[in-house]
């Protein structure tokens, strides 16, 4: 990101988080030589493989592969382990959904986009995550808060030790859009205000006060 220091805030966060972590030079966008929608049935050698469309969720393109006779869901961006998962798309209904659906299959192994592979048990605390979000994020909607407020309001002690915390910054905004939120943060504005959650939880401050402006939604 060349221009990362003309972004403020958010420019320094994406900068700490990807320009010296991955390198984009010499990537090829490949466009996709067959699409579907819903489910789609592969034969890979002599393993059946089934695409299940579960997004938007993470992204408007979530998709699990499903493998029966292995007894494993390969689940992309779906199921984070020991990590907070930021739903950019949403509505967090889909991801809920997607999460039942995992744990409806007769599987063993789940190999999920972030993280080590878990068992399916797992995905009942991951789930239980986003279920408490919901129930949350609601009361302080309801309350009239804006989103970085009531993210800052949020006690997340029950999810201690997962990575990546500031991402309750991006699952309020969506809940807020999925609630009916006319006006929100805006992609730089996520990023700047992940990047302060983030700065103040390392720095361990406590009884904060941060200027954030008013973010109107509608009921």
């Amino acid at each position: 990101l060349r221009n990362w220091r003309e972004l403020g805030d958010a420019g320094v966060f994406m900068h700490e988080n990807m320009d010296g972590n991955f390198d984009f030079e010499g990537v090829v966008l490949t466009l996709p030589t067959k699409t579907f929608e819903r489910e789609l049935d592969l034969k890979v050698g002599d393993k059946d493989v089934k695409l299940i469309e579960v997004g938007p969720a993470h992204t408007r393109g979530d998709i699990l592969v499903h493998v029966p006779g292995d007894r494993t869901v390969f689940t992309g961006d779906i199921v984070f382990s020991n990590g907070h998962p930021p739903a950019w798309a949403g509505p967090i209904s889909n991801w809920i959904k997607a999460c039942d659906l995992i744990m409806s299959w007769d599987v063993d192994i789940i190999v999920p986009g972030h993280g080590p592979i878990v068992e399916k048990s797992a995905l009942t605390n991951f789930k239980a995550y986003f279920e408490y979000l919901t129930t949350e994020v609601r009361k302080r909607y309801d309350a009239g808060l804006s989103v970085s407020d009531a993210a800052y309001d949020i006690d997340l002690s029950q999810f201690k030790g997962w990575l990546d915390e500031e991402r309750i910054i991006v699952n309020v905004n969506t809940l807020y859009r999925d609630f009916g939120a006319t006006a929100g943060l805006t992609p730089l504005e996520l990023r700047a205000w992940m990047g302060r959650y983030r700065r103040e939880k390392r720095e361990n401050t406590h009884g904060h006060t941060h200027a954030c402006p008013a973010h109107p939604h509608s009921h």
